[in-house]
């Protein structure tokens, strides 16, 4: 069976006849012999229950794309591809013959979100590509009609520091407020909130000032917790190179010494209320919206029927955690630390081979440290 011009095995049977008498055929292809005998085989049997490529659906293909290609992904992310397959994708081109897809079709599902959120729009057309990338893989399909599409005009979302006066009710509110601690890690610390939800006394070094970064929730707001490395030793492929010490100024003193006279049962730094263990997704949510409107109560907002008239108030609406960390590398340039530290602290998952491997020496980490809490206390005129 000869390799054809483009570099693909093909192999063909016929699946019955069309009205008109002539063979309705299936044609599978594949880069290597072995992997055509499998597909072909794969064809043959969905032929047999009733399903031919010819007839396969975009909801068809979903289904199997989901539990093959994103078994190995966190609930999280599952969470989020089925949230795009279901209300964004399938409602629109589910029933389409996959065949018949064109990118034409995609690109109009796109442009539907013209003048949406950017994050929303990217997510959708990620999902697109990956998932007829994987039919074009499995020979379901000849060329990838997702290929080439575009994004269309849509609402840029800005993240931004905390301004002066958002950071001043922050602080505040968190000296009092049960989430503080939580809070005010993030924020002193640039941690992302599953890897703040992971942490244990045991990373808290308080004679050397470092927080321990090795691990994160992969949360869910039901069902059990689970650890998993960092984002950055996921991308890398490397647990070593995922893991960081993060310097703890003294703006996070009275904070850490409540998280850490609360976790002294447990272990676990920000224990969830109901059994000490992990906090999960459900449990995040609520410490970030309690102190959210916390907030606006004490910075000044006006209510009405127990509603906050964000108008009125000096924090932003739209905030959220990530925010924080947003504000931990603005913070780190104004104080001066240099990019190679600030790349380190922050766990950035794209840094390059040399960030890599340069290691964070006890010189560099004091100098950072000292800069941040020369940087807090007068940024907080806490002096």
């Amino acid at each position: 069976m000869p390799r054809n011009k483009d570099g693909y095995y093909r192999a063909t049977f016929t699946a019955g006849h069309r009205p008109d008498g002539t063979p309705d055929r299936v044609t599978v292809r594949a880069h290597t012999k072995h992997e055509l005998d499998a597909r072909l085989a794969e064809a043959r049997r969905l032929h047999a229950k009733g399903v031919t490529a010819n007839r396969l659906t975009v909801a068809d293909w979903a289904v199997k794309w989901f539990r093959t290609y994103k078994a190995d992904a966190t609930p999280t992310q599952q969470a989020h591809y089925k949230a795009k397959l279901n209300l964004d994708i399938l409602p629109v081109i589910g029933d389409m013959p996959l065949l018949q897809v064109r990118a034409s079709d995609l690109q109009a599902l796109l442009n539907r979100y013209k003048d949406g959120k950017e994050g929303t729009v990217i997510k959708v057309r990620i999902a697109l590509k990956q998932l007829f990338e994987a039919a074009e893989y499995e020979g379901l399909i000849e060329r990838n009609p997702a290929k080439w599409i575009r994004m269309p005009d849509v609402t840029e979302t800005v993240r931004r520091p905390l301004n002066a006066a958002e950071k001043r009710v922050f602080y505040a509110t968190a000296l009092e407020h049960e989430a503080g601690p939580y809070i005010m890690t993030m924020l002193f610390c640039g941690l992302r909130k599953g890897e703040c939800m992971a942490l244990t006394r045991d990373d808290i070094d308080r004679a050397r000032r470092s927080v321990n970064v090795s691990k994160a929730v992969s949360y869910g707001r039901r069902g059990p917790v689970v650890l998993t490395s960092t984002k950055a030793a996921k991308m890398r492929k490397s647990a070593e190179s995922g893991t960081r010490l993060v310097p703890m100024p003294h703006m996070l003193d009275p904070f850490m010494e409540r998280a850490l006279d609360r976790s002294a049962r447990s272990g676990i730094l920000f224990p969830n209320a109901r059994d000490g263990g992990y906090p999960n997704e459900g449990n995040a949510l609520w410490w970030w919206r309690s102190f959210l409107r916390r907030c606006h109560i004490s910075g000044g907002a006006k209510l009405y029927r127990n509603a906050i008239q964000y108008d009125t108030s000096p924090v932003a609406e739209y905030l959220t955690p990530h925010y924080l960390r947003h504000t931990y590398a603005t913070d780190m340039f104004a104080a001066g630390v240099d990019e190679a530290a600030q790349k380190h602290f922050l766990g950035h998952s794209s840094a390059d081979v040399t960030d890599i491997y340069r290691k964070m020496t006890d010189k560099a980490f004091d100098r950072a440290l000292s800069m941040l809490d020369d940087y807090y206390s007068a940024e907080y005129d806490l002096k």
